[in-house]
């Protein structure tokens, strides 16, 4: 068992993915989970919308989804075998809930909306690389790390509860990864009332630490673009 870890440098546009696909192809046959950052900066500019939305900033906000949504229709256009396919229609999906949030009132608690919003960085590309995958002939399962790793309520820096955690990875994603290579988000964990936390900014690494910890894998390689 193996974990591999790409951070945002890595799957920075559509010619990286690629190379991301071309390491993964090399150890296709071992039980492997690869966890995924955000791409390139993708998670400075969520921080932005976050503001913009908790200020109601609207002409901000609308400026910066714009350039967010662009900038992953142009990896996904990078990467398209045939314009018909809709091999990527769970991102198009993700960006309409983003849409939705971003149309109701914030939260009081802007740590809380942070948390919310930023989130979606690492559901976007781990959806992108997934597909990606597949598409080339790679099967692998996309995962949401939500479910597994648990956290407490601390808004922007939770702290995880690892007796649950490692009870739901050994349970869970042990006998999934035994059967197939499993591609899932770093960063992110939920509460116990189902709410999106995260770990702290680079906390993809950490999350990388807790899956292989509750795997007892024998390895984290943390891929660098380099």
């Amino acid at each position: 068992m193996k974990v591999f870890k790409f951070g945002g440098a890595s799957v920075k546009d559509a010619g990286a993915v690629k190379n991301v696909g071309s390491v993964i192809q090399r150890y296709a046959d071992q039980e492997l989970l690869i966890v995924v950052s955000a791409m390139g900066k993708t998670t400075n500019a969520l921080e932005q919308l976050a503001r913009a939305y908790y200020n109601r900033d609207t002409n901000r906000l609308a400026e910066t989804y714009t350039q967010i949504k662009t900038f992953h229709d142009e990896v996904i256009q990078g990467l398209l075998k045939n314009d018909g396919s809709h091999a990527y229609d769970d991102i198009q999906n993700l960006f309409i809930e983003l849409e939705c949030l971003l149309e109701t009132e914030p939260e009081e608690n802007f740590d809380e909306t942070y948390d919310q919003i930023v989130s979606y960085g690492e559901m976007f590309s781990t959806r992108i690389v997934s597909t990606y995958l597949n598409e080339s002939g790679i099967k692998n399962r996309w995962l949401d790390a939500r479910n597994f790793i648990n956290t407490d309520n601390t808004p922007r820096d939770a702290r995880v509860d690892w007796q649950l955690t490692t009870q739901v990875i050994e349970r869970k994603l042990k006998p999934i990864l035994s059967k197939q290579l499993v591609v899932t988000q770093g960063f992110i964990g939920q509460n116990k009332e189902h709410q999106t936390t995260t770990l702290g900014r680079e906390g993809s690494d950490y999350s990388a630490a807790i899956f292989a910890y509750g795997l007892n894998a024998a390895s984290v390689t943390i891929w660098k673009d380099v």
